[in-house]
């Protein structure tokens, strides 16, 4: 009896431990989100139904050079904004700016996002004085520079979104448009407009972006992250995905 005791204890701490190890894989498995803003062209779903992106590539990339199988979410910017504040374990690509303060700003991806005026071909801006007169429009939610924003004196429409922006100025209903000028060369390509319609943009602000993860994300895993980030930037291989959504620009 003593032994068939000591068998059942034996069991039981089997049993326990196996519990354990099952409970710390799913832990490791799920220690970590690997989200990306929903927009074009940096992460959304294509017509077939798929995950792409030009964010969304080069965090699929890091992950599987990592070693990682982490799965990669696609989601509005403000509801990850507000995950990662809410101090859950997420990485993510992000512009370095006030927003992005409360998080490990790791390591720059080799690409700054460049924000301005694109006008009409024909268009010249060789300063700011030239936006008087035009009639610009500005995408819904975009803002990246406060005289810019809060100048009356412009005269300025607000459409939903870039891809009716775009369209806008094709057809002659406005002079410009306010944004990320990678974005918006990237949709008219999309759309099959040349890029002739443009001409050269007024620059207003340029920022770099950089691999984020909030500060509860294992100080080794931020790591590991970072030295694979490095080497791919030497490798040439983030350059590449970059080339492959804006060309040499």
């Amino acid at each position: 009896m003593k032994t068939l005791s000591f068998f059942k204890v034996l069991l039981l701490i089997f049993y326990l431990i196996l519990l354990m190890i099952n409970a710390n894989a799913s832990d490791l498995k799920n220690d970590i989100q690997i989200l990306v803003m929903k927009q074009v062209p940096y992460g959304y779903i294509s017509d077939e139904g798929k995950k792409t992106g030009v964010l969304y590539e080069i965090l699929d990339k890091l992950l599987k050079e990592s070693n990682e199988t982490t799965s990669i979410g696609i989601i509005p910017t403000k509801r990850l904004i507000s995950t990662m504040l809410n101090k859950e374990k997420v990485c993510s690509i992000f512009v370095n700016s006030p927003e992005t303060s409360p998080f490990d700003i790791i390591e720059p991806i080799g690409f700054q996002i460049t924000g301005g005026i694109l006008p009409a071909a024909g268009i010249k801006l060789d300063d700011y004085s030239k936006l008087q007169g035009i009639v610009i429009a500005v995408p819904l939610g975009i803002i990246f520079d406060e005289k810019f924003h809060n100048d009356d004196s412009l005269k300025k429409v607000h459409p939903p979104h870039y891809i009716n922006a775009v369209k806008m100025l094709r057809f002659g209903r406005i002079d410009a448009i306010a944004g990320a000028i990678h974005v918006l060369k990237f949709i008219a390509k999309q759309e099959g407009i040349s890029l002739s319609i443009f001409d050269k943009p007024l620059v207003m602000i340029q920022a770099e972006m950089y691999l984020v993860c909030t500060k509860s994300v294992k100080k080794s895993m931020r790591n590991k992250l970072q030295e694979t980030l490095i080497r791919l930037k030497r490798e040439g291989e983030i350059q590449k995905i970059l080339n492959s959504y804006f060309g040499e620009d």
